[in-house]
Parts: C-alpha cells; sequence; structure tokens
C-alpha cells in the first residue's frame, strides 16, 4: 500500500499536478497570461508571496500572475510576467530586485520592483517549487527530480547542480552566500557550507515528505510537511527534533476525516524574531510567539472555507501575508494574523 507521503510526492505536494490540469481547463473570468484590471478581484491559485518591508510585497500564482502591494495588502497592482504557466515561488533580497520560479524550469527577473520581467535560462526543463536569495547575486531554486540551480551573478547564468538521486526538492533556505538548507520527499534535508558546491544530507529522524523550511540563522531552522509535522534544530541541523505532528506513518485507509483535520500537511514556515507561522491544508495556521520554540494551531472563524494555504512571508516588525486557494490573502499586522471571512 502507499503511504500518505509517497501519494503526496507523487502528485508534487497538492498543486504540481492540480495546477497543471486547471492551466489546460482554463479559468474563467481571466484570459490566461493577460493582465487583469487593477480593481479585479484576486481568484486564481497563489503559490508564493514575498514582503521586503511592512507595506511592500509581491504574490505569485496560477496562469502567471503576479501581483504587487504598497500599502501593505491593502491593494494590489498586477506586473505583467509574459507568461501563462504557474509560478511556484518569489524572492526579493531587495525592493528592486527578484525572482519568480515556476513549470517546466521557468525563472523569471525584475530589476525594478517587477515593473518589468525577463526571463533567464536555467539550463533545465524541470518543474522549480522553490527558490531563495542571499542577496541579489547568490541564489538558488529547486524542483523536481532532485534538481537544483545556483546563480552567482545575479542569474545572468545558471548552474544546474543535480542530486545524483531521483527525489523531489520542495523548499530552499539560504542564510549567506555559504550556507544553505533544502527539504524534499521522504523526510530528506540537506545542507551546504559551500554556497552548494556540496551538499551534505542530513537525518531529519522522519520518512514523510518535507515541503517547507526557515533558517533564522546559521543554527536556528525549522522544517514543516505531512501530517502537520513541525521540526526544529538549534544545532545547524545536525540535530533534529518534532516539534508538532505525527510521525507515525499509516496506509491511506487508516486515515480518517478526524486524523486529516487534526494533523493536516503543511506547506510553508517562517520564523522572523518571536513571530512564527506555518501553514498548510484545510487553510491551516500555526503561530509562535515565542520565536517558534512552541506552536499552537490558530482558530478560524465559522463557515471558513480555504482548501490551503501554500506561502507565508514576514519582515522584522511583524508584517506580512498568508497565501493560498482561490487568491485568497491574509495579513500579517504587528503579528496579528487577519483572518477574514472573504477575500
Amino acid at each position: 500500500m502507499l503511504r500518505r507521503s509517497q501519494i503526496a510526492s507523487a502528485l508534487g505536494y497538492g498543486y504540481v499536478a492540480v495546477v497543471t490540469l486547471v492551466a489546460l481547463i482554463g479559468t474563467p473570468g481571466l484570459a490566461r497570461g493577460a493582465l487583469p484590471s487593477t480593481g479585479a478581484r484576486i481568484t486564481d491559485n497563489l503559490y508564493g508571496t514575498a514582503f521586503v518591508s511592512a507595506l511592500e510585497g509581491w504574490v505569485v500564482g496560477a496562469f502567471g500572475v503576479i501581483y504587487h502591494t504598497q500599502d501593505g495588502g491593502k491593494s494590489w497592482q498586477p506586473q505583467l510576467s509574459h507568461t501563462q504557466e504557474p509560478l511556484f515561488d518569489v524572492s526579493f533580497p531587495d525592493r528592486r530586485d527578484g525572482w519568480v520560479v515556476g513549470r517546466t524550469g521557468l525563472i523569471l527577473h525584475t530589476a525594478d520592483g517587477g515593473d518589468t520581467w525577463e526571463a533567464q535560462k536555467s539550463g533545465v526543463e524541470k518543474h522549480l517549487f522553490s527558490v531563495d536569495f542571499a542577496n541579489p547575486d547568490f541564489g538558488c531554486a529547486v524542483g523536481d527530480w532532485g534538481t537544483i540551480v545556483l546563480t552567482t551573478d545575479g542569474g545572468k547564468t545558471w548552474e544546474p547542480r543535480p542530486l545524483p538521486r531521483d527525489v523531489i526538492l520542495n523548499g530552499v533556505s539560504l542564510v549567506d552566500r555559504q550556507h544553505g538548507w533544502i527539504v524534499g520527499e521522504a523526510g530528506a534535508i540537506l545542507a551546504t557550507t559551500d554556497s552548494g558546491t556540496t551538499w551534505t544530507e542530513q537525518s531529519s529522524g522522519i520518512d514523510k515528505s518535507l515541503f517547507g523550511v526557515h533558517f533564522a540563522d546559521l543554527r536556528r531552522g525549522w522544517a514543516v510537511g505531512i501530517d502537520a509535522i513541525i521540526l526544529h534544530t538549534e544545532d545547524g541541523g545536525a540535530t533534529w527534533q518534532v516539534q508538532h505532528g505525527s510521525t507515525t506513518t499509516d496506509t491511506l485507509e487508516q486515515v480518517g476525516f478526524a486524523e486529516a483535520f487534526d494533523n493536516p500537511s503543511l506547506y510553508a514556515v517562517t520564523v522572523v524574531k518571536d513571530q512564527g507561522i506555518a501553514t498548510g491544508d484545510l487553510g491551516t495556521i500555526f503561530h509562535s510567539s515565542d520565536g517558534g520554540q512552541t506552536w499552537a494551531r490558530e482558530p478560524t472563524p465559522p463557515g471558513w472555507d480555504v482548501s490551503w494555504l501554500r506561502s507565508v512571508s514576514l519582515v522584522p516588525g511583524t508584517h506580512g501575508a498568508i497565501v493560498g486557494a482561490a487568491g485568497h490573502r491574509i495579513l500579517v499586522d504587528g503579528g496579528r494574523i487577519e483572518l477574514p471571512h472573504g477575500k
């Protein structure tokens, strides 16, 4: 029997297969690749977000959509991506330079805060699920079947550094130009101390797929995944401890509704100073107010119908956003998670 982690990995943790299907059948109300009007509601699935200040941030998602806010998410302006492909992640090391990654090795770059976006040659055709930049020169993107690509010149050139084994890589976090971590299926955690020249496997202690990773500094990091797993390290990944979630491995038939509700998959995590947020299936949000030492599930309002939340971004000052299915955008203001009844 297939384990839940195996099934989730095969589906690209819920969004790759779904996005591919939706991209084929289209979406009502918005021509694929077209620039929506300024006043249009955002209803497409959103997969990534990046904030650089309390006021300025970006979201990306299905059908090549990119939106930019300069007022902390109160309003969003569309930016033209020149693609119809789904965009899975976005990274801005500063307010001018940003990168977006997506299907079939797609990488887009802006040097003017998103006023213009141009494609860069990744050198790969595999889907890219996550991207992170330590500074405007050094960045890393990861994706399907062990794909890793690196740049040391702001994306003018990207060098493929694939793993020698086929493992789906779902998330990457860079602390500086030398140090970074990658997570993926079957509990995979990889670390580099030499700018991605080599990657060393770390023991997560679990065999469940991990989807998101964030390191606050060289020692403190978190990884999240299947069955509401939250892992934490205080020693740069030499050892990992389970902070939350189920570590038992069940077959699909053994997992009931109650278990799935109590332990939904988590896709993203970030910790900035005292505030931490992890997000996932069923619109789940876990919140930490002690720097990621403990986590509690955020109560949701009556009628909460969000199927999944894919990404979170926080900046010092505890501002940012959480984004997910059907254009949902949940703002974080002063450490408060503002849960709306609508978008």
